[in-house]
């Protein structure tokens, strides 16, 4: 019995009006908030007293709770429609990330395959201007040789 004392002490205590009548709330929300829930059920209840004038306070009191609750379990429904929807949504764009997932890997193999091919081919291509040079050297040096032996004949004429 204490603690509720206590928490007593820790609430604020908020006046609102509602259809007229005056009632002061005990709560630990934002005063700001408070009224804008007393202004929207005091305009329900003006709806339902224009609507109604022969009911009571308390029947339009009622009424406009029911309306009130209507609203919100009807918000409730589209509410969890909405996130059925968002979920049927989500297992969809799920399944779509998986998909390019694998393509993304399978994508990754491909080029890594080729990046082995490429180096493969740049080995090939590197062995093959070496003995490109390696050719080259012999080919002059057949050449020179060629030559020298050309100038041999031709100098015994």
């Amino acid at each position: 019995m204490d603690e509720s004392i206590r928490k007593d002490d820790n609430l604020k205590r908020i006046e609102v009006k509602i259809a007229g009548m005056s009632y002061v709330l005990k709560t630990d929300e934002d005063e700001e908030y408070i009224m804008k829930i007393a202004n929207f059920i005091n305009r329900k209840m003006s709806e339902v007293v224009a609507n109604e004038p022969h009911l009571s306070t308390s029947l339009s009191a009622m009424l406009t709770a029911f309306l009130i609750t209507d609203e919100y379990f009807k918000h409730l429904q589209e509410c969890e429609e909405k996130l059925s929807k968002d979920s049927v949504d989500v297992e969809k764009y799920e399944f779509e990330i998986e998909q390019y997932r694998e393509k993304l890997k399978d994508a990754e193999e491909k080029i890594a395959l080729q990046t082995q091919q490429i180096e493969k081919l740049n080995e090939t291509i590197q062995s093959l201007n070496q003995e490109l040079e390696k050719t080259k050297l012999e080919l002059e040096k057949t050449k020179k040789e060629l030559d020298d032996f050309i100038n041999t004949f031709d100098g015994d004429r």
